[in-house]
């Protein structure tokens, strides 16, 4: 029997479920990672905000910033968008578009022009290093309160969240785009959809994925991860909720997910 023959989860399929972009709830300090290439401009600020009660993480390095952010677990970034070899905006777009954490720029070019840039590339607010520490504070704290509401990530866009059923192999975006999975993109779809947030390792997805898992390819995960993630990047942007986890050697799908409702009987 081949691989592709094989592919199923071990209980068969579920019931259809609905998800959205995970909105992380904690009763410990709520988490800020601040990137700066410069420790000497960061930690006046940095310090300022453990005093008051958050968890700062600083860190210079756009890569290691991103793989940090790809593992989850931050309310905010506070983004200096001058990195050196970085293309600092860029990485503005990726936050506010993949993590969908609100985003304050904090930065020496502070400008008019500066300032607009960095709002089109999805930052949230802006602010020049040469402020007042106590505007600095304040702004944090406001954009900390509007994501405690849901002003970020399912509340902000996507109320709805996404529809997968897992026996017909459709996902239905929050404005109705519809796409259709392949047996094997169903099949890890329910797997990252049955452990939401969770760190899946490639051999935990084969073993979920497949009743024989010892005769497919492990490095295979990373191809069919791949796939699924376009496809559910053509229903309205739900790829971005797959995240690579490097370090770990691992994916995490970082959504809620909870069962559908059965569709309503059509009126007699």
């Amino acid at each position: 029997m081949t691989a592709a023959a094989n592919v199923t989860t071990p209980q068969g399929p579920r019931a259809a479920v609905v998800f959205g972009p995970s909105v992380i709830r904690r009763d410990g300090p709520q988490k800020v990672l601040w990137l700066e290439p410069q420790e000497a401009a960061a930690q006046p600020g940095v310090q300022m905000l453990r005093r008051q009660g958050l968890e700062v993480t600083w860190m210079a390095d756009p890569v290691e910033a991103a793989e940090a952010l790809d593992a989850g677990g931050f309310d905010l970034v506070i983004l200096e968008t001058a990195l050196g070899g970085a293309d600092g905006l860029a990485l503005c777009r990726r936050i506010a578009e993949g993590a969908r954490l609100p985003v304050l720029v904090y930065a020496a070019q502070a400008e008019t022009l500066d300032r607009v840039a960095a709002l089109e590339f999805g930052a949230d607010d802006v602010l020049g290093k040469d402020a007042h520490p106590l505007e600095l504070m304040a702004r944090v704290r406001a954009l900390l309160r509007r994501g405690e509401r849901g002003g970020f990530g399912e509340a902000a866009g996507r109320p709805g969240g996404w529809r997968f059923e897992p026996r017909l192999g459709y996902v239905t975006g929050p404005s109705g785009v519809t796409v259709r999975l392949s047996p094997s993109e169903a099949a890890l779809l329910q797997a990252f959809t049955d452990r939401p947030g969770e760190v899946l390792r490639r051999d935990d997805l084969m073993s979920l994925m497949y009743e024989a898992p010892s005769a497919v390819n492990l490095r295979s995960i990373d191809a069919r991860v791949a796939r699924l993630r376009r496809r559910l990047q053509a229903c309205e942007g739900a790829g971005d909720l797959i995240k690579t986890l490097r370090r770990n050697g691992g994916y995490a799908f970082h959504v809620t997910a909870r069962p559908a409702e059965p569709p309503q009987a059509a009126a007699a």
